[in-house]
């Protein structure tokens, strides 16, 4: 699969090469940022949550994950229900781009960006800038921002919490909490821990290493 996405980054950094400058500034200050909050980083387990929920091919992929396609394409088109398919780095650059319509052409530029992502940025650092950035409901458009709603500390989570945090990405939080709601984040928090369980025994967090977590300028 990484072979795949370096021809398309080859590709995409000639053909996008304005959209990829852009994004390159952007994911360059995430990344500066990332270096210098010691104190605010990801806990492990959250990133490890993180991966197995959203992407858990994570280390195996260029920036695209060719299996989650093709299994995507095949649910939408053979059995009639719409399965994503991003990835990690797919789920970065549509926030940094602030580009969320829903049309092919946007997903097709956003796979192409996607591949050129870890050149500016290390792959094992990726998950803990999601993070940073990822949108968890009504007034949490950061971790820093879910943390202090929900009075909980992103480098010192039990892992139930880890999991209840990590599901919010994908059922954001509405303004007014509603029994549907919360019913659909307990399913999907007992899943995560279910994946998390089962991924430990593999290698779905090898590239997951401390110097992360400790990583200095």
């Amino acid at each position: 699969m990484k072979h795949f996405a370096h021809v398309i980054a080859w590709l995409s950094e000639i053909l996008l090469r304005d959209e990829w400058s852009n994004l390159a500034l952007k994911l360059k200050e995430q990344y500066f940022a990332f270096l210098i909050e010691l104190d605010n980083r990801p806990s492990q387990p959250l990133q490890s949550l993180l991966i197995s929920g959203e992407d858990h091919r994570f280390f195996s992929h260029g920036g695209i994950d060719v299996i989650a396609v093709c299994r995507s394409l095949w649910r939408t088109f053979i059995v009639g229900k719409r399965e994503g398919a991003s990835t990690i780095e797919m789920q970065i650059v549509r926030v940094l781009t602030g580009r969320f319509e829903n049309t092919i052409r946007r997903k097709i530029k956003e796979m192409a960006l996607a591949t050129l992502v870890v050149r500016v940025v290390p792959k094992s650092v990726l998950p803990s800038i999601y993070l940073q950035i990822g949108y968890y409901g009504w007034q949490m458009d950061s971790l820093r921002a879910a943390c202090q709603r929900l009075c909980i500390d992103p480098s010192a989570i039990a892992t139930e919490d880890v999991a209840s945090l990590v599901a919010r990405i994908k059922y954001p939080q509405p303004r007014h909490i509603t029994d549907v709601w919360t019913r659909k984040i307990e399913r999907r928090s007992r899943h995560l821990l279910t994946l998390y369980k089962s991924h430990q025994c593999g290698r779905t967090y090898a590239g997951l290493s401390a110097r992360v977590r400790y990583a200095t300028i």
